[in-house]
């Protein structure tokens, strides 16, 4: 996190995020796992343009 610790903090919050989605279908035994692993692909892509989108924002002002 030498280079931009913001934007890695950020984006490292999005990774584990992800991680806690697939985690919740592998262990519950009502959420289907395919699911899950949609929906952390999801919050990894969205998760990732919305903290860009954010720290881009907030750098311009």
């Amino acid at each position: 996190m030498r280079f931009a610790p913001v934007r890695t903090a950020a984006m490292f919050a999005v990774l584990l995020a992800g991680i806690v989605v697939a985690w919740i279908g592998f262990a519950s035994p009502t959420v289907p796992f395919g699911i899950t692993i949609v929906l952390c692909f999801l919050v990894w892509i969205f998760g990732a343009r919305l903290a860009n989108a954010v720290i881009t924002r907030n750098r311009m002002e």
